[in-house]
């Protein structure tokens, strides 16, 4: 390698030590690169990991909290996802809203049922919107609403597209 370095032309000899500082260059650019990734990535894993730990060491204090939330749920109150779907449609059609729903969704686990309904209204005024809203909130903490949305309806002034999703607890197995 060295014989053919320096048989070449001082000219030659110039032109290929630029071709490798470049090359050099782009490679240790890349390595940068890699290792300000490779940084990043190990500091976003450690705040991960000290999240992790904060609420594992909070444990005890959950655990008290959720029991005591459980304590104040009535078994027969809770609603199933055929309840919920009949609440929500009687909310609606009592605040003169026109819905359409998917069919719920229900994820199981231990005692309770979380069920889980969306529900979208076309060209709605607000005022329809907020008695809707009024009438679900009070069957609170059984039935809650986890996103509401408003999209303004174009070319018709004063409504509003609602789509809202609402989430119904259901208590399987009594509380001891």
């Amino acid at each position: 390698m060295k014989h053919l370095f320096f048989g070449l032309q001082p000219r030659e000899r110039y032109m290929a030590l630029a071709a490798l500082a470049v090359a050099a260059f782009l490679w240790a650019t890349s390595a940068w690169g890699r290792a300000r990734d490779g940084w990043a990535g190990w500091q976003s894993l450690e705040g991960e990991a000290a999240t992790q730990v904060m609420w594992l060491n909070k444990k005890a204090e959950i655990r008290a909290a959720a029991e005591s939330a459980v304590k104040g749920l009535d078994a027969g109150r809770g609603y199933d996802a055929t309840r919920l779907v009949e609440e929500a449609l009687s909310a609606a059609k009592d605040a003169g809203l026109n819905p359409t729903t998917e069919s719920p969704k229900t994820q199981k686990s231990g005692k309770f049922a979380v069920h889980t309904l969306q529900l979208s209204c076309r060209r709605a005024d607000l005022a329809s919107v907020v008695r809707f809203y009024q009438s679900i909130s009070p069957r609170a903490p059984y039935i809650a609403v986890n996103t509401l949305s408003l999209q303004a309806d174009r070319g018709n002034s004063g409504t509003v597209t609602m789509v809202v999703t609402l989430s119904s607890l259901e208590l399987i197995a009594p509380v001891k």
